[in-house]
């Protein structure tokens, strides 16, 4: 009897510990915004503003060049539109100089695009809003 419940411990240690392996292969992968282009961002932000949602992901594409995705989702019952552009401002981390404000392609309605090359390799802060609510991502542009 005792070697009997011996071994359907055994069975079952042995069968959870498969299990565990078999789970870990099979469950979906954590989720990382991806582009189009099959590459995941340097740096992303989602943030509540009092108008809705902006979401932003920086591309550091190499040799100071980079490429940030802006999409503005108002909410339902908000005066803004999503029609207007976001004020972005690109400033370095540490360095006392002014930010400077790059040009914004609009993609669709409320997604915009920047493609920019930056004027020196190092840590950027990027504020990306409207008036005084803004969100805020930080990256590193080798």
């Amino acid at each position: 009897m005792k070697t009997r419940v011996l071994a359907i411990l055994v069975a079952l240690g042995v069968l959870g510990f498969v299990g565990a392996f078999i789970w870990a292969a099979m469950r979906p992968p954590a989720s990382v915004p991806i582009s189009s282009g099959g590459v995941a961002p340097t740096a992303s932000v989602s943030e509540m503003l009092p108008d809705g949602r902006i979401d932003v992901q920086v591309y550091a594409t190499g040799n100071r060049d980079v490429r940030m995705d802006i999409q503005f989702v108002p909410d339902a019952d908000t005066t803004e539109s999503i029609d207007m552009r976001p004020d972005v401002n690109f400033a370095m981390v540490e360095m006392h100089m002014d930010g400077f404000t790059p040009p914004l392609e609009l993609v669709e309605a409320g997604v915009w695009r920047v493609n920019l090359k930056l004027p020196m390799a190092g840590l950027w802060l990027v504020n990306v809003g409207f008036g005084e609510e803004f969100a805020e991502v930080q990256f590193d542009a080798p």
